[in-house]
């Protein structure tokens, strides 16, 4: 946790940056949150924050508030490919990154997963299965971005 603590404002600095010096389109938004894991079955409140980084490329930041679970919360920092779009009807983004899981000491892992997001005028919705490598974690997430 304490690596975690020094790199978390840098990173939310990077992006900041990055938004401001680019016009990039910051989306957010939030959603639900089932984590498998046999030690602690948890459902969770997530929040969500993404930035174009390129023309296939979105970083995304997510994190999870865990009700009545020995796991506390999670944050996630992801790389998301953008795969392929469905005339605009739904977007298929394949990812990778890194899970900081609090339970009673800090989990570090990678994690892979897919995004499939559905847009509409007004909101995308998404869902969102996650594998987390270390600790037989499989999350699986359904949201909303503004």
């Amino acid at each position: 946790m304490q690596h975690f603590n020094k790199a978390f404002p840098i990173f939310v600095l990077i992006l900041f940056f990055y938004s401001v010096s680019s016009n990039a389109q910051i989306y957010f938004g939030g959603g639900l949150s089932f984590n498998s894991n046999p030690s602690y079955k948890a459902l969770g409140i997530q929040a969500k924050l993404g930035i174009p980084a390129s023309d296939k490329f979105d970083i995304n930041g997510n994190v999870t508030y865990y009700l009545a679970s020995k796991a506390s919360f999670a944050f996630d920092f992801d790389v998301h490919y953008k795969l392929f779009n469905v005339e605009d009807k739904l977007l298929v983004n394949p990812f990778a990154g890194i899970n900081f899981t609090k339970t009673e000491i800090t989990n570090n892992s990678l994690s892979l997963g897919i995004s499939f997001k559905v847009p509409t005028e007004k909101y995308t919705y998404y869902i969102e299965p996650r594998w987390i490598l270390d600790n037989s974690q499989f999350v699986f997430t359904i949201g909303v971005l503004l």
